[in-house]
């Protein structure tokens, strides 16, 4: 009879899921499921002591966040170091490598890497340009909390004529990511002073396919290209980790990517 009775289930719902609304039903309720999830892992995880108000993981170890109340996206993957991991190493390599003048972040929103970047190159002037006025809101409390307010200078939307305008003192760096808008902004054309500079980009194709070579097609002239793809995370460096089920890693560390992502990072030939 179970039997029977699953047969039928089965079919009915696979027929059902063939309708794209009920699909899309379905995919918003395992989304909120998620969501349920990480909140009772991280409720259970900072009772016990793992999950805090610093970064305990990564390159920007040591930097502190305000209290939970306050909402971060990826909070709990910045906190524990897995947040895009794959830039871990090329961090690492700039900070002891680089003396920058000039970090240029487009598209900042809390300000994870306008703040972050800003402590690993305390000579560096952060200039953040972020849309959202409350991500620039809670940048600001970040860049306090961190001492490093006096050098971060947060601008609005990044245009091609603001970026123009800037031109930063060099050398320099520019750290990108604002979801296919580097097709219009990221154009050495229209901003001349990129072909000089050095830049992290992070591209899109998944949500607009052919930006990642129409951006090393621009920079291939001028600039030493590497290209990083996002990539699965090794479990067995995150002790936070252990124990948990599959689908509990997910919610706590899953950054709902839509599909492959690369970065791409160009130093200028002539450095």
């Amino acid at each position: 009879m179970k039997k029977v009775v699953r047969g039928i289930l089965d079919r009915c719902s696979l027929a059902v899921l063939r309708w794209g609304l009920a699909a899309r039903i379905v995919s918003f309720l395992g989304y909120q499921q998620r969501r349920v999830t990480r909140r009772r892992l991280e409720t259970g995880l900072r009772a016990a002591g793992l999950y805090g108000d610093e970064v305990i993981n990564g390159p920007f170890r040591g930097m502190k966040y305000p209290p939970r109340e306050q909402w971060a996206s990826c909070r709990f993957e910045k906190i524990h170091g897995t947040y895009e991991h794959e830039l871990h190493r090329l961090i690492a390599q700039l900070a002891s490598s680089k003396k920058y003048k000039t970090i240029v972040n487009i598209g900042a929103a809390e300000g994870y890497y306008s703040v972050g970047l800003a402590r690993l190159f305390p000579g560096a002037k952060v200039v953040s340009f972020e849309a959202k006025d409350p991500d620039t809101a809670f940048c600001a409390v970040l860049a306090r909390l961190n001492g490093v307010e006096a050098r971060i200078e947060t601008r609005g939307t990044c245009t091609t004529e603001a970026l123009d305008a800037l031109d930063p003192g060099k050398p320099a760096l520019v750290w990108m990511d604002i979801d296919t808008g580097e097709r219009a902004v990221l154009d050495p054309l229209k901003v001349p002073w990129l072909t000089g500079v050095d830049i992290l980009v992070e591209l899109h194709d998944c949500m607009e396919a052919g930006l990642t070579e129409l951006i090393r097609s621009r920079f291939t002239g001028t600039h030493r290209i590497d290209q990083i793809t996002n990539a699965g995370l090794d479990y067995a460096r995150y002790p936070v980790l252990r124990n948990l089920l599959f689908s509990e890693i997910e919610a706590l560390v899953g950054e709902d990517r839509r599909g492959l992502q690369d970065w791409l990072f160009m130093e200028p030939t002539g450095s």
